[in-house]
């Protein structure tokens, strides 16, 4: 069903769980709805944060009055297509931009401009209208997951400029607890006291006026200011008549500096061999399971190191053994390339944050290496088996795919398993042998014949001795 802010506040207690069809869209959503829940619960005081959090989840549910005080303090902050302070928008955009975007620009999976046809045959000629509820989901993903580089032209104070920062999710994964029902969601997911300005936090919409687009980037405030204040595009929606839908947009820059540093409390962090934190980014190749280590400790290894999301710390300490975490993914490259979004929900996983359980931390960090390390082999033996039996040394061969596909597919349960179970400690061993077992299924319509079979079982030796150190 849906519901509007205000009743979603006050109700939220009675729903599960918040449903968002455009993963960018609710990754942002969820940020928006904790800056607003830290304001009407009070978890907005650095002072009184702690406590007031566990009390509040002990209440069971949002003060109603609270909820109404703040809703009618901001009437019509929230309304899309306000005439002077539209929700998220800037309406200057109108006049400074001598042209509009179009409204497939505003919609991640149309094309626009001159980019190839991919999601569906939209063009700018004959745009088709988004219904204002489509357009509003696509308002937030392009603010926290819009593109670097050219976008609709701007002038402000005699300066024309067409190139924008990406937004501040741009490309990465986003990890948010999630509690029993759609009220403790909102609550365990308000980030704790975060280091920065003493300046007042204000969100978007609580602004007494509209910014600066020249200004030097605002201080980085708490909660608000970390959520809701770090965007770097400036949108506007043009609606109909009767504002159902939403006819054409402007999408341009919203600041020209550099934005303000910031650890956003629902990314992992890693380390680059330069020295710089980076937030982890999306890879719609790659199962979200392989993460799940970097999710319950920091993890140092030969190949770098993570930082778990802030959120989680904050949540592990009221979880009573059935917080899940969901993903929510954009793989993009910096630019141009949006090529795929997702969203994903795990079981019950605090429990086992180094914090509550090391060795069970420890273990996960286990048992993903030992099914990275052998996914890793097969894909290697399989290559060279396929050459080999072939004589062609500068291609690769169907084996290598057909083995990793079976072998990834299955590796997840896998994982799950050795974890309940608390047996990472034969992970090694069982990788192995569903690696062998994908050898086989890649391979068993050539194992008959003659000169594929010795390959085949030069390929099982080799995937058997890497554990040992003697790959040939």
């Amino acid at each position: 069903m849906m519901v509007g802010l205000r009743e979603l506040y006050l109700r939220a207690h009675e729903f599960d769980d918040l449903v968002v069809p455009v993963p960018p869209a609710a990754s942002g959503l969820w940020r928006i709805l904790y800056a607003i829940t830290a304001r009407i619960t009070g978890l907005d005081d650095p002072a009184a944060w702690q406590g007031r959090q566990g009390d509040t989840l002990c209440s069971g549910h949002l003060d109603p009055d609270r909820v109404a005080a703040y809703f009618d303090e901001h009437r019509g902050s929230f309304d899309l297509f306000h005439p002077e302070r539209p929700w998220l928008q800037d309406p200057r955009l109108a006049a400074q931009c001598p042209k509009s975007s179009g409204v497939n620009k505003l919609v991640f999976d149309r094309p626009a401009g001159n980019t190839q046809v991919w999601f569906g045959h939209h063009t700018d000629l004959d745009p088709v209208l988004v219904p204002a509820a489509e357009a509003a989901w696509h308002l937030v993903a392009q603010l926290y997951y819009g593109a670097s580089g050219r976008c609709s032209s701007r002038e402000v104070d005699g300066q024309k400029l067409a190139n924008s920062n990406a937004g501040p999710l741009r490309s990465s994964m986003s990890y948010h607890p999630l509690g029993q029902n759609l009220f403790e969601s909102l609550v365990l997911g308000v980030p704790g006291p975060h280091t920065g300005s003493d300046e007042p936090d204000v969100c978007p919409w609580e602004r007494p006026s509209l910014p600066d687009p020249l200004a030097a980037p605002p201080p980085l405030t708490w909660p608000g200011g970390l959520l809701t204040g770090r965007f770097q595009h400036a949108i506007l929606l043009v609606p109909n008549v009767d504002g159902s839908h939403v006819t054409d947009a402007y999408v341009t820059w919203a600041r020209r500096s550099s934005p303000v540093p910031a650890s956003d409390p629902y990314v992992v962090r890693r380390l680059s061999k330069q020295g710089n934190w980076y937030q982890l980014p999306a890879d719609g190749a790659r199962a979200l399971w392989r993460d799940v280590p970097a999710l319950l400790c920091d993890v140092v290894e030969e190949t770098g190191q993570s930082q778990r999301p802030a959120i989680l710390l904050s949540a592990q300490e009221f979880d009573d053994g059935e917080q899940r975490v969901r993903a929510f993914g954009f793989d993009q490259d910096g630019q141009a390339k949006d090529r795929q979004w997702f969203t994903s929900v795990t079981p019950p996983l605090l429990r086992w944050m180094w914090e509550g359980d090391r060795d069970a931390a420890r273990g996960a960090v286990s048992v993903v290496q030992a099914a990275e390390a052998t996914g890793s082999q097969l894909e290697y033996v399989m290559k060279r088996a396929w050459q080999e039996s072939t004589n062609v040394a500068d291609r690769t061969g169907p084996w290598a795919g057909r083995a990793t596909m079976r072998y990834w597919s299955e590796a997840e349960d896998l994982f799950w398993t050795h974890l309940w179970d608390r047996t990472w400690d034969i992970a090694g061993k069982s990788y192995q042998r569903l690696g062998h077992a994908a050898i086989d299924w890649a391979t068993d319509a050539a194992a008959h014949l003659p000169r594929f079979a010795a390959a085949i079982d030069t390929a099982h030796r080799r995937l058997g001795e890497r554990r040992k150190g003697k790959t040939k």
